[in-house]
């Protein structure tokens, strides 16, 4: 998934900055990519927490 929002990120990059921008588009998508990665992982672990608090 995070390849998805590097190209989302690269391309208009590209567009608008030149290669530049790309670089810079996809440093911004795969840390965009890298935080909800992050973001679903730490949900699932509260559920967990939680589930386990439950017993």
């Amino acid at each position: 998934m995070t390849i998805f929002y590097i190209m989302v990120a690269s391309i208009p990059g590209l567009i608008f900055l030149g290669p530049v921008g790309a670089i810079l588009g996809g440093v911004i998508g795969f840390v965009f990519g890298a935080t909800q990665s992050n973001y679903r992982k730490i949900v699932e672990l509260e559920k967990e927490i939680k589930d386990m608090k439950n017993y």
